[in-house]
């Protein structure tokens, strides 16, 4: 293969069948798939050694940072394995300008084919490729890709300009999507080509939206006072949003490409901060009808309006989980904001960021992470917990001040994966039944 990537093509699959190598997991950390990780062995041109080198680390991060594998590098002197349950066995190639990654997944210690994925792309893509891979890895593994090769989006800027910016779901790669003015709230769309947002323009607060691979933002509605904080309906045929040109803040939904908007709450609240439930009926919102701000849960079509939450003084800034089970949102305490998770009975919110000013919690699209804005280190940036709390880590945001982040939905795997998956044929049981909760 040459300098060009060939034509993206789907992993091939056989689906569940019953002598399919599966291991299976919960929610537990202390039930993590315990795997070890092998370096890449480099092969070809004298570079591949040290992309060998980088991929070791890309790998093992993404593996990490699924949250569904406790990973043991067998390169690391003093990580001792325990409990093993499967071996990554991973080869990079490199012969002029193309590039090769793949791995064998096996089970320990009988060393059965889990399964085996390839990739291929030119040298420059190694990074994505190893994301590529890693999301492949936990997909045989688990049964559900990884979000390795997902992207997020955000702001960036200080009080003169703001830009969204996209970068890749470990923090590299960062590149701005808009250019001068004021942008807040980026919304990705369900396919993840485009990214709504709101502007300050010559017309007051403007709605548009951006091709994720960057060019030119079309309009979506401008005019009348606020239009703020846009959100992709799940079908990505409508945007719900909050605007003032009928007077005070209400929620309204306008087609995605535009339009005239419809009316969803009425009341002389502020209304603001919409956010849609997987299944495409249901909107939470922030509201403060009540007299503090609360988060409030309707029906698509504005009825059947409810409080979310009771015992906590100020709840702003919901988002949905992916799995539509779960709605995380910022509460106000001291001098703060923390950031919770509850149940769609509102009972029992359980906290999963303290300390300092946390704003804009945003689900990752496996429903296991939570990406966030905080000023916990003096400047404002972002940051990734694990849903339960338990794990936090930084994302590198160069030189800038960082907020409002939004998690872009898993890429198609026909759009994006140049390669091959082989499942495993041999005639033995799975290693244990279930796939990820």
């Amino acid at each position: 293969m040459g300098a060009r990537a060939q034509s993206p093509t789907a992993p091939s699959s056989q689906g569940s069948a019953p002598n399919e190598v599966r291991i299976g997991i919960d929610k537990s950390r202390a039930r993590q798939i315990r795997l070890i990780q092998n370096a890449f062995t480099p092969d070809g041109d004298a570079g591949a050694r040290p992309q060998a080198v980088t991929a070791d680390g890309v790998l093992y991060d993404d593996l990490d940072h699924s949250d569904v594998c406790a990973v043991t590098r067998a390169w690391v002197q003093g990580e001792t394995p325990f409990d093993v349950q499967a071996v990554v066995e991973p080869r990079l190639s490199l012969h002029g300008g193309s590039v090769t990654v793949s791995a064998e997944i096996k089970d320990f210690p009988a060393k059965r084919l889990i399964g085996k994925s390839e990739f291929k792309g030119p040298a420059a893509s190694t990074r994505t490729l190893v994301h590529r891979m890693a999301d492949d890895v936990v997909y045989q593994l688990t049964g559900e890709r990884g979000i390795a090769e997902t992207r997020i989006a955000y702001v960036a800027g200080g009080r003169q300009e703001k830009n969204v910016c996209v970068m890749d779901a470990d923090g590299f790669n960062p590149h701005p999507l808009t250019k001068g003015g004021l942008a807040l709230s980026p919304s990705w769309s369900p396919s993840g080509k485009t990214v709504a947002f709101s502007w300050m323009g010559a017309h007051g607060w403007s709605l548009y939206q951006v091709p994720s691979a960057g060019g030119k933002a079309g309009l979506v509605r401008s005019g009348g006072g606020l239009n703020i904080a846009p959100a992709f309906s799940p079908d990505g045929s409508q945007i719900a949003f909050s605007s003032s040109f009928e007077g005070n803040a209400e929620i309204y939904v306008i087609g995605a490409d535009g339009g005239t908007p419809r009316r969803l709450t009425k009341s002389r609240s502020i209304d603001n901060s919409p956010t849609w439930a997987p299944n495409g009926q249901q909107i939470a919102f922030t509201s403060d009808r009540g007299g503090s701000p609360q988060v409030y849960v309707m029906d698509a079509d504005g009825g059947n309006v409810r409080r979310l939450v009771y015992g906590l003084s100020y709840t702003d800034s919901p988002d949905w989980s992916p799995k539509g089970d779960r709605i995380a949102f910022v509460s106000r305490s001291g001098g703060g904001f923390d950031i919770y998770v509850v149940d769609l009975n509102g009972q029992d919110p359980r906290q999963v960021v303290t300390g300092g000013s946390n704003m804009s919690p945003r689900w990752a699209p496996d429903g296991r992470h939570l990406v966030y804005s905080s000023d916990r280190d003096g400047k404002r940036g972002l940051y990734v917990v694990d849903a339960d709390g338990t794990r936090t880590r930084p994302l590198n945001v160069p030189d800038a001040e960082a907020k409002t982040p939004a998690w872009s939905p898993r890429p198609t795997p026909a759009a994006t994966a140049v390669g091959t998956r082989v499942s495993a044929g041999a005639d033995h049981e799975p290693l244990a039944g279930g796939r990820l909760p």
